[in-house]
């Protein structure tokens, strides 16, 4: 109920989007939205629980120490109760953010692009085509083998094949920076299926000779901006100009020419 209002809250106060983000490129029929597993929460959940162990143990063991020694300033045993209350505010947030992580994670599939949106303080989309994609990876730690979760690791071609965009909403969005060549899908319980899925998809694309359209369309299109060809063409009209000059007898009135 809390942690409900708090979300709710936060978003609204930050404008950022609760919902799945819109579906990348690809036949409408074929979008596929789905989330992480519940036990990546899990996951989650317990490696926070060990570093709060780790920190709460020690902060308890300072404590009864300080408590047995009877030389020990009352100042410092007020101190160690404001760092202990501090310690607790500080897991309270740190679960916080971890459920809001996990809310706020989504993946979404079609038939020629993978999206992924991730990241709470900064929230981030990743959008992939399949045409680009070099390497599909699965890994899986020990405690993942437990609960049952993988890794899905999608990489792509160097260069401009890939195209990462960071998402302009959420918290901090100013410092959102594009991930780079790769593309995770963390804590999914059907990695194998995913992992096949793209890889079908490639096998259709690289038989049929076919890269992504909009890819070969913005690499044709962005070689040069409309300030550049504007002076390009400048320039070939003033070359053209300066030919017709030579072969006229007009040498000179050419600039720089000392005749």
């Amino acid at each position: 109920m809390i942690y409900n209002l708090l979300k709710s809250l936060l978003l609204t106060l930050f404008k950022a989007p609760s919902g799945p983000p819109e579906p990348p490129a690809g036949s409408p029929d074929s979008v596929k939205v789905f989330r992480a597993s519940k036990n990546y929460l899990f996951y989650k959940l317990v490696q926070l629980g060990i570093v709060a162990a780790f920190f709460v143990g020690f902060w308890l063991i300072v404590l009864i120490a300080t408590l047995l020694d009877r030389q020990t300033p009352r100042w410092f045993t007020h101190l160690l109760i404001v760092i202990g209350v501090l310690i607790l505010i500080g897991i309270a947030v740190a679960y916080f953010l971890t459920r809001l992580e996990y809310d706020m994670r989504y993946y979404i599939i079609t038939d020629r692009s993978l999206r992924i949106r991730e990241g709470v303080l900064v929230i981030k989309e990743i959008t992939l085509t399949y045409a680009n994609v070099q390497h599909l990876e699965i890994k899986q730690g020990p405690i993942q083998q437990l609960l049952g979760i993988s890794d899905v690791y999608v990489r792509t071609a160097g260069g401009g094949a890939t195209m990462v965009q960071p998402h302009q909403q959420g918290l901090l969005s100013a410092l959102a920076q594009p991930v780079g060549r790769r593309a995770v899908l963390r804590g999914v319980d059907n990695a194998s299926a995913i992992r096949d899925q793209i890889n079908a998809l490639l096998k259709r694309y690289r038989h049929a000779g076919l890269g992504d359209p909009e890819e070969r369309q913005r690499g044709r299109t962005s070689a040069f901006s409309p300030l550049a060809i504007e002076r390009l063409r400048e320039i070939r009209d003033a070359l053209r100009n300066w030919r017709h000059r030579l072969s006229s007898g007009g040498i000179q009135n050419l600039p720089g020419s000392s005749m």
